[in-house]
């Protein structure tokens, strides 16, 4: 959002000073002005020729029931403007998000993309088999724009060779795999916002907020791009599940957008629909203050080993304004507490200490020697305990749609496919030491 707002408010271009490259960004509107409609046609068949052009005119599309359209879709203010052009003058962030928009929106003003789609049944000794594939007959708006998807691997159909009915086919392997069905994806940041926006909850300007909430309090944490729910998450739910179930509802907000929508058409008076809501909701929060008075949840990943060297009880994990610490159960009575640290499991490569995981200023995590100063080890790529087979050096993973591990030693370059699982990582309790690692 904050790049997004960049390229609104405008952003300074070689040889045109500032330059606002895109449309107001917080709209879910689908709708688009007729300038920007006949400006894309007009670049379509100068650049392409009028066969990528839709044969049946610009296409307009029509804005979910519960949309804001104040303002008209996301899109490039110029077309003519395309990323190429103004790519020097951006910044790498910049340019991924302006060519994302500017290719989508020129994509969804060409011709379809048309395939041949094929598909068999093979019979061996009796056993089905089933091949499907596409050829191209005319690639349309994919010549710009191919959408991917953020929910995992797909199987991808290939094309096939030429087949004819009852035709022999010689077996090239028989690989004896089984598959099972494997339960819905986790959400994503991606597909999370797309559920919310499915479910009508929230809006584009709230997104990033919302996101940015549930990790912050530790509700969710990030595995790769995955978020995953915490104890503390599962936990907090469940209570506002069971003690605001009306508020806690993902037909709320939908259900309040329409009850406001008929107030600015004059069929509800706006102080008797806040009325209604809130004599209700205060009973109910009065209620929980009451029930949950004294009420105290441990958590499982809240609990230590340690023990407060001041008084002699238990250390608990506990989440402040600051990120998570360790501190005396004995609370108000013992106010120790001391800093937490994540060590990985691996010994350092330089002097076989603990390799810990930091963070610096912007929260981006590395990782560094627990003997800092005195060893001045820290990587961006997370250290394992494997030995690189050519040189003995320590292999370290490198993360992205194929992990992998390599070798960090000068002159080496070894490195192959990570089949490994993931590290565990444990919380001890440790002294503050600086960050070595200065913010990219």
């Amino acid at each position: 959002m904050k790049i997004a707002q960049e390229l609104y408010e405008g952003v300074e271009i070689e040889g045109m000073g500032a330059v606002g490259l895109i449309t107001y960004m917080r709209t879910d509107s689908l709708r688009l002005s007729e300038d920007a409609l006949a400006a894309a046609e007009n670049y379509i068949r100068n650049k392409w020729g009028e066969k990528y052009l839709p044969s049946g005119g610009p296409r307009r599309f029509k804005s979910r029931s519960n949309a804001q359209d104040g303002h008209e879709a996301i899109r490039p203010t110029m077309v003519d403007m395309d990323p190429a052009s103004v790519k020097n003058s951006l910044t790498a962030d910049q340019y991924k998000l302006y060519k994302l928009i500017w290719e989508r929106f020129i994509a969804c003003q060409m011709a379809e993309s048309l395939q041949k789609t094929t598909q068999a049944d093979i019979n061996v000794g009796g056993y089905i088999f089933k091949a499907s594939g596409y050829r191209v007959e005319f690639d349309g708006y994919t010549i710009l724009y191919v959408e991917s998807s953020d929910g995992g691997e797909e199987e991808k159909e290939s094309e096939l060779p030429p087949l004819e009915k009852d035709m022999p086919l010689k077996t090239k392997e028989m690989l004896p795999n089984q598959h099972f069905t494997q339960p819905p994806a986790r959400y994503t940041e991606a597909s999370l916002i797309k559920a919310l926006e499915e479910y009508g909850i929230g809006r584009p300007s709230t997104y990033a907020t919302t996101i940015s909430t549930i990790t912050s309090r530790g509700y969710v944490k990030r595995e790769g791009k995955t978020l995953f729910p915490t104890e503390l998450g599962e936990v907090t739910t469940k209570l506002m599940e069971d003690r605001f179930p009306k508020i806690v509802n993902v037909k709320f907000t939908a259900q309040m957008e329409q009850n406001l929508d008929t107030v600015e058409e004059g069929e509800c008076g706006w102080v008797e629909l806040l009325t209604e809501f809130y004599g209700d909701f205060d009973k109910t929060l009065k209620a929980a203050k009451e029930e949950m008075k004294g009420v105290k949840i441990e958590l499982e990943e809240d609990k230590t080993d340690l023990i407060c060297d001041k008084c002699g009880k238990p250390m608990v994990v506990k989440f402040g304004r600051y990120g998570r610490f360790i501190a005396c159960s004995g609370y108000p009575d013992c106010k120790n507490i001391v800093k937490m640290i994540s060590k990985i499991g691996v010994p350092c490569p330089k002097c076989g200490g603990d390799v810990i995981v930091k963070k610096t200023k912007r929260s981006r995590e590395f990782f560094g020697c627990s003997n800092y100063p005195n060893c001045d080890f820290v990587s961006w790529n997370q250290p394992t305990d494997q030995k690189c087979p050519q040189c003995g050096g320590t292999l370290f993973k490198k993360k992205g749609k194929l992990p992998k591990l390599f070798c960090n030693a000068d002159g080496c370059g070894f490195e192959k496919e990570d089949d490994t699982e993931e590290t565990v990582v444990t919380q001890e309790a440790a002294s503050t030491s600086p960050s070595p690692v200065k913010d990219e």
